[in-house]
């Protein structure tokens, strides 16, 4: 185990100061739990993604206290809970935590606790996360899909702290959307709410993992860019032919130079997160729309075409009353909500 300082940096309105960090190498072997008091006012937020598990010590003001990230054990389900009750272990080396908050690559059914439609980390699929890891360490722990945790976080310190109703819309390998009221993740009955990325916006589109065909995800989800690019490329002369790889990235800078199919490209990705986004704000009225994920690093470059397209098909006052921001917490987004959600979940255990 390392541990070092970092220099101080701000997240939202909340700050960091001087940060003990972890990093850790997989291990094998737990330890036996220690029943000890819980410090009131600091939680651990895990995010498991499918590649990496990011985790942090978190003061219920927000301020980091302590990292960890290592690779995620995708052996069996033993070996991943294995990991996550040692990453809660190895967060509470300066004191136990009030409870731990799990942001999880999938819909957590809020009848049961269990985990489904987990396709990037199938091993989880049908296990209450919540139990089996509050078995492990002897602490209250709270799941919640990895979306409306990062939609909590930047709705409590990033870019929709100062608003009511919000919805983030995260783009990367897929599109992800999370939706938070007054401060509380809005999930629905069953807990498929906010999945924007699953809504129908071009008819005759083709086929989606979800089952359903032209969803937003297959035109804004990375699949989308690059299927498009080399389409359109294919029958025109274009910038993009010469690049060995291509992805959102590659596709902006081009489009930002002034190549006609990048250009065409980064217009129709605007063009159908425009509808879906004027389809939940024409049926919610919200307050503030928050673009993140990894695509978003386009910046007003795709943002301003966004909005545009957004305000074409939303009602003239619905728009008005709605702002549009990038967010703001980048990497930390997920980490940030997974505590989060262990705060409010500590919160209304002992209310």
């Amino acid at each position: 185990m390392r541990m070092e300082c970092l220099v101080a940096s701000t997240i939202g309105t909340a700050r960091y100061s001087c940060q003990r960090v972890v990093r850790r190498k997989p291990s094998s072997a737990g330890r036996p739990i220690r029943r000890m008091r819980a410090h009131p006012g600091v939680f651990a937020g895990l995010d498991v993604g499918g590649t990496y598990l990011k985790a942090a010590r978190l003061e219920e003001s927000g301020r980091v206290l302590a990292r960890l990230e290592e690779p995620i054990q995708r052996d069996s389900s033993d070996a991943l809970l294995g990991q996550l009750a040692r990453a809660v272990k190895a967060l509470e080396v300066d004191g136990p935590v009030a409870g731990v908050g799990i942001g999880l690559p999938g819909i957590v059914d809020l009848g049961t606790g269990r985990l489904r439609s987990a396709p990037n980390l199938p091993i989880v699929n049908g296990l209450d996360l919540g139990a089996e890891i509050a078995m492990r360490t002897g602490r209250r722990t709270f799941p919640e899909n990895d979306a409306n945790a990062a939609a909590l976080a930047e709705a409590w310190l990033g870019a929709g702290r100062d608003a009511e109703t919000v919805l983030l819309v995260t783009l990367g390998t897929g599109v992800g959307g999370g939706l938070v009221f007054h401060g509380r993740i809005w999930a629905g009955v069953s807990g498929y709410a906010g999945e924007i990325g699953h809504l129908q916006v071009e008819p005759g589109g083709v086929s989606c993992g979800c089952g359903s065909w032209g969803c937003l995800e297959t035109i804004a989800g990375i699949g989308g860019w690059v299927r498009r690019a080399r389409e359109l490329s294919a029958a025109r002369t274009s910038s993009l032919t010469g690049h060995a790889e291509l992805n959102p990235e590659v596709i902006v800078r081009d489009a930002r130079a002034g190549d006609p199919v990048a250009l065409d490209v980064v217009s129709g990705v605007a063009r159908a997160l425009g509808a879906g986004i004027a389809a939940v704000l024409n049926l919610l009225d919200l307050e503030r729309v928050v673009i993140g994920g990894g695509v978003a690093r386009a910046g007003a470059f795709l943002l301003d075409r966004i909005v545009e397209e957004t305000r074409r098909r939303t009602f003239p006052h619905v728009f008005e009353d709605a702002s549009f921001r990038l967010a703001e917490l980048g990497a930390d987004a997920g980490v940030v909500g997974a505590a989060r959600v262990g705060i409010l979940g500590v919160r209304a255990a002992y209310a």
